[in-house]
């Protein structure tokens, strides 16, 4: 593990640019359920972020620039704003248990650790 992350680094800022660029490919189901919510045709609606969703692909497989929040935001068939997607787009809506089982594996790791350094300690002694 230490051969692994000795010396890495997280770059939030190019973490954060991916997840806001991935993020509406991951939420076009919510997008979809919130539209048909207000009104919109399944069917239709779910065509509509189809054609998007392929040409935003499109666009990045090409590495051309893309940006499928917008392309949806200015589809007349989507009943949605573009403040209305935006808060449907929030990272934690889609960790579900992530935290909280990141915090039970610190808790039993440094419990581990503990055990560990206590034993290696009466060893030496």
């Amino acid at each position: 593990c230490q051969n692994v992350t000795n010396g890495m680094v997280v770059n939030e800022k190019v973490v954060l640019k991916a997840v806001n660029d991935y993020l509406p490919f991951i939420a076009t189901e919510n997008i979809l359920m919130e539209a048909v919510k207000k009104g919109g045709n399944r069917q239709e609606l779910h065509e509509v972020i189809r054609v998007c969703s392929m040409e935003a692909t499109k666009k990045m497989k090409e590495g051309e620039p893309w940006d499928l929040l917008n392309e949806l935001a200015n589809r007349p068939e989507l009943p949605l704003s573009k403040d209305e997607i935006q808060r449907l787009l929030d990272p934690n809506l889609f960790i579900g248990r992530c935290a909280s089982q990141v915090m039970n594996f610190n808790k039993k790791a440094k419990e581990i650790i503990g055990e560990v350094e206590k034993n290696s300690a009466e060893i030496n002694l």
